[in-house]
């Protein structure tokens, strides 16, 4: 199996500093959540991509057609992640879990000096995703401050393809008794790259080589946490802006 690196969404970055109760972080009074959680998570992304380069195997064909090319990527993922709090101020953690979507790059208006048009490309993605981050964050009696790093790779099914991402995700919140509630803005640095082979009406299997970056890196969150008894916690995200998502989170933290 071809082992490549993935862009998860915020997958991981997004779970942050709550816990059952929502804690305070301050010079005099230092206290934490309950430092072992264990979660699981379903999250979804939808956003534009840009056409770095584009080669088709098409004798003569110029490079300046692929400017403005409509292209989408849409990603789903289903994953445990466990983490730890080392110290008040820092989170590490880990995940494993499924990754699947598809990327589709819009060929129909592409003339490429044949009496044929051409249709969407799509490149599907489906693998395995593991990954490692963390998170610092800092706080008063009322408010706190989080900034998330989460980098991930997935063992992918589809060959000659790959996707790296880093995603970084800064935040800031009111927390209360049994919850809390924040706002902030999500960073994505990907790059998709794909090789393979479509077919053309007449003219059988044509080669292919395209690379994608996001058309936007930023987009913003909001987001709250609820605890649903002693140990059980909700954590629901969304993100708005040219990059739509959603993060539903159901998570257990221990001692």
């Amino acid at each position: 199996m071809w082992r490549g690196k993935v862009y998860i969404t915020m997958i991981a970055g997004c779970l942050l500093i709550w816990a059952n109760t929502a804690t305070a972080v301050s010079l005099k009074d230092i206290k934490i959540p309950n430092k072992l959680g264990l979660g699981l998570s379903v999250y979804n992304q939808n956003q534009p991509y840009r056409i770095d380069t584009l080669q088709l195997g098409v004798p003569g064909l110029d490079p300046s057609l692929i400017e403005g090319l409509d292209v989408r990527n849409d990603t789903t993922s289903t994953h445990l992640r466990i983490d730890y709090w080392i110290l008040p101020f820092l989170n590490v953690f880990g995940l494993i879990g499924n990754i699947e979507g598809q990327t589709e790059v819009d060929l129909q208006g592409m003339d490429i000096g044949l009496p044929i048009q051409l249709d969407k490309l799509v490149v599907p993605t489906d693998g395995t995703v593991y990954g490692v981050g963390f998170v610092l964050a800092v706080g008063g009696e009322k408010w706190f401050g989080a900034v998330a790093y989460d980098y991930n790779e997935t063992d992918l099914d589809v060959a000659e393809s790959s996707v790296s991402a880093q995603v970084i995700t800064p935040k800031l919140g009111l927390h209360f008794e049994r919850g809390a509630v924040w706002v902030g803005a999500m960073y994505q640095d990907i790059e998709e790259k794909h090789v393979g082979v479509f077919d053309l009406p007449f003219a059988g299997q044509i080669p292919f080589d395209v690379t994608l970056t996001g058309s936007e890196p930023w987009n913003y969150v909001i987001g709250g946490t609820a605890g649903l008894s002693k140990h059980f916690v909700l954590i629901l995200q969304g993100g708005f802006g040219t990059r739509k998502s959603a993060l539903v989170t159901l998570e257990y933290r221990l001692f």
